[in-house]
């Protein structure tokens, strides 16, 4: 009982965090609670947002757990039989999560904690905004294995902004973690810019099908000239690129693939075909971009980074059922003219 209570408690707390997009977006983000030696941690490609209505935790025995993040091997061995057979794969972030000492472990891809996250300066800025916390700046580096072994050397801090990626809060448990994730909030919000107005797009050459969404800051992405100049830049964050594309789709130069098109000072459009996922992420990188200022010196993730972010790992990740799921485009969107 007590540890179906501590279970319920996490995904309360998950489900909450994943109705929140201005902390989660999609797949993306992760939970963990350790229970003795079990470290249950959100699975791969699983939505927080669906917590308590889906089965979205992988049991793992924590102790193996750290044998594979000391020896550098898979954790194959760490996956534990939750009942009635796991299909579930763990998180990337497992070992992270693991190397914590924390009962509670939150990784969220705030879009606060990203736009400071991104900058060159973000040491100074941050220091500024989280001074009396125990906390940590960690450079980017990949998920998994690199991400883990960067944490555990603060692994007695509390909470970590993970350089163009987001943000970890810990603690001993649910309540005291989403406290603290709240102040972090606080400390970090970001007044984002008014979005301009848009135009909708009624001439669209060879656009038959696309979709306007009726949503001022999506369509900021095209018609706020710093979010668009930011965005031209480079990619700020693995998830742009798994799920938007290496570059900025600007029409007419996009690929025919692109989940969206920017239209410089009208707005966006959005395939036919965009998936739930792909619209969650575009609508925080959005967000992400309006809370970023125009003097702000910015670090891009460079080619490799964005290679390895893009790898089989990303592919599986992205591939996920939740994350193909197409995006239902009705009332909230307005179908283009006959182009």
């Amino acid at each position: 009982m007590l540890t179906q209570s501590a279970l319920d408690g996490l995904l309360r707390l998950s489900a909450e965090i994943g109705g929140n997009r201005l902390l989660v977006q999609a797949s993306g983000g992760n939970t963990s609670i350790k229970l003795g030696d079990t470290l249950w941690i959100k699975a791969s490609g699983k939505w927080l947002a669906f917590a308590g209505n889906d089965e979205i935790l992988v049991p793992i025995q924590l102790s193996a757990a750290r044998d594979c993040l000391r020896q550098g091997t898979p954790l194959d061995c760490a996956i534990r039989n939750a009942g009635g057979g796991n299909h579930l794969r763990p998180s990337i972030e497992t070992l992270m999560h693991a190397v914590l000492p924390h009962a509670v472990v939150v990784h969220v891809h705030s879009v606060n904690a990203i736009a400071w996250a991104v900058r060159a300066d973000a040491v100074a800025r941050l220091a500024e905004r989280l001074g009396g916390l125990r906390w940590q700046w960690v450079p980017y580096v990949p998920s998994g294995l690199p991400l883990a072994r960067a944490v555990e050397a603060f692994a007695a801090c509390d909470v970590f902004v993970l350089g163009n990626h987001g943000l970890v809060v810990c603690g001993g448990n649910c309540a005291e973690t989403k406290a603290l994730l709240d102040e972090v909030e606080s400390r970090l919000a970001i007044q984002p810019r008014s979005a301009p107005e848009s135009k909708p797009l009624r001439q669209v050459q060879n656009a038959t099908g696309w979709w306007f969404p009726n949503c001022e800051r999506l369509n900021s992405v095209a018609t706020d000239a710093i979010s668009r100049s930011i965005a031209k830049g480079g990619i700020l964050y693995p998830c742009q690129a798994i799920f938007l594309g290496r570059t900025f789709s600007e029409f007419p130069c996009s690929t025919p693939r692109s989940p969206f098109w920017a239209f410089e000072g009208s707005g966006v459009l959005l395939s036919p075909s965009i998936t739930k996922a792909e619209y969650a992420i575009l609508e925080g990188f959005a967000e992400v971009l309006s809370r970023i200022s125009p003097a702000a010196p910015l670090c891009y993730l460079t080619q490799a980074e964005i290679d390895a972010a893009m790898g089989a790992e990303s592919f599986q990740y992205r591939s996920a059922p939740d994350n193909r799921s197409p995006l239902q485009l009705t009332q909230r969107f307005t179908r283009t003219a006959t182009l």
